[in-house]
């Protein structure tokens, strides 16, 4: 959790809707490049751990296992990564749910 707020939540915000493609792409693209592209080379490293450690702990989820559809698998998945980090941004939660449904579709 300190490592998220080390940043404005702003500035993660946009690195993580970058960063995944969320409303951009078709699919997730996690794209690293695009980042350094974007907030330079120095900054990008550190979002980029900010960002892949809490996709790490969105995916600890275990609404891929008891989900009976896409709808549920999603909610269910957004609603204990937001019982954690209750102050993230609902789009960083958006982004990464999008992500994880379409990781276990």
């Amino acid at each position: 959790m300190d490592e998220i707020n080390k940043f404005d939540n702003r500035q993660l915000t946009e690195a993580v809707l970058l960063w995944t493609g969320w409303k951009q792409t078709a699919i997730p693209r996690r794209d690293d490049s695009l980042l350094v592209a974007r907030f330079g080379s120095e900054l990008a490293s550190k979002l980029l751990a900010a960002i892949k450690s809490l996709e790490d702990d969105f995916y600890l989820s275990e609404a891929k296992y008891v989900a009976s559809d896409l709808k549920e698998m999603e909610a269910m998945s957004a609603e204990q990564f937001k019982n954690k980090y209750p102050k993230i941004d609902d789009e960083i939660v958006k982004a990464f749910a999008w992500c994880y449904t379409f990781d276990f579709k």
